[in-house]
């Protein structure tokens, strides 16, 4: 094992062989991250099977030769006006309990951002409250937060919090006809949407850009996201597609994670040039479909967007921060980030 800083530092690190090192790699997930055989798992699907190799360097402490901390860089093909950018995306920093001091950590989290941003354009993550004073001191700027978005597809189970049981599945079952009643009202103007639902990305749909001047995003073409959610082993996602009558191609796609009784939506566009509110309306009615009590989606938006969501009923709730170093900090474009669970690493 080649430490890239050695020294007198109790700590080195190096880039992870992801033969050698496998066992120890995930003997760190498991006792950092708590995730148990997905562990094992995401090292393959992440790190080796990924459109572009992702990156991953371990912290070895020296004096006994063990690997104890990792983080890992994650390759997102970006576009921002046109242009088509490198983005890394930190993932599975993780430091073995006794060796968690912000040196080591600085040191792990230095070196990662430095490698990766000697191929890509700029590196971003969601840090928690723990990590947010590593990341700053390196450099990363606040660009946006990751922001829940709830809405409640049957009523009844939120009016019993304040009702009793009776009284709530009447007065439910009445604000679920009136919501439902809108969502159709939606759906009758202009030509006949269709749900269709998938459980591979569309051949040809992806290709639409649908992109916003000055928004940076990442690239959601099928390659990219068949890897991201039809071969994920960590979780099951099926594709929602909406289509109108007559039109070649569908005027939304939702990504969807049926999980108990809450559709998650992980990841969307909507033709800014279609109607989006019939298009939600279309979303809604399936969350119904499928037996489900509430809708969530999360992601680092566009004002538009939620403007319409707050329109539809859905209501913000916890955040998360987004932080990001650009290669040249001072030549740093001015943009907004768009970002969804697309861009994260699980």
């Amino acid at each position: 094992m080649t430490a890239l800083l050695a020294d007198d530092n109790p700590y080195a690190v190096a880039p992870a062989d992801f033969v050698r090192d496998r066992d120890a790699v995930v003997d760190v997930w498991r006792a950092s991250l708590h995730a148990g055989q997905a562990r094992a798992l995401k090292l393959d699907w992440f790190y080796r099977e990924a459109p572009h190799a992702a990156l991953l360097q371990v912290l070895v402490h020296q004096p006994s030769q063990s690997i104890v901390g990792t983080a890992g860089v994650g390759w997102r093909r970006m576009r921002l006006d046109g242009k088509e950018l490198q983005g890394g995306l930190l993932a599975d920093m993780a430091v073995m309990a006794g060796h968690r001091m912000l040196g080591p950590a600085l040191l792990l989290q230095r070196t990662a951002c430095e490698v990766a941003l000697q191929q890509g354009d700029l590196v971003y993550g969601f840090p928690n409250a723990n990590a947010v004073p590593v990341v700053k001191r390196l450099g990363y700027v606040h660009v946006g937060d990751m922001t829940t978005y709830v809405r409640a597809v049957r009523h009844a189970p939120y009016v019993a919090r304040r009702l009793p049981a009776s009284l709530a599945r009447l007065l439910g079952g009445c604000i679920d006809h009136v919501v439902r009643l809108r969502d159709r009202l939606h759906r009758l103007t202009g030509r006949r949407l269709r749900a269709d639902w998938r459980d591979a990305p569309h051949e040809t749909v992806h290709a639409q850009a649908w992109t916003r001047p000055g928004t940076l995003e990442g690239v959601h073409d099928r390659d990219a996201l068949a890897w991201r959610f039809a071969r994920c082993p960590l979780a099951s996602f099926r594709f929602l597609y909406v289509q109108r009558d007559g039109d070649a191609l569908p005027c939304a796609w939702f990504v969807c994670q049926h999980e108990g009784e809450t559709l998650r939506i992980v990841d969307f566009r909507i033709d800014p040039a279609g109607d989006p509110s019939r298009s939600l309306a279309v979303l809604a009615d399936s969350a119904y479909r499928l037996g489900c009590r509430a809708m969530s989606l999360e992601g680092c938006l566009l004002d538009d967007e939620k403007a319409l969501l707050r329109r539809h009923w859905f209501f913000a709730r916890q955040g998360r921060p987004v932080y990001a170093r650009w290669k040249q900090p001072e030549a740093a474009p001015r943009a907004a980030f768009r970002l969804m669970p697309f861009d994260e690493d699980e």
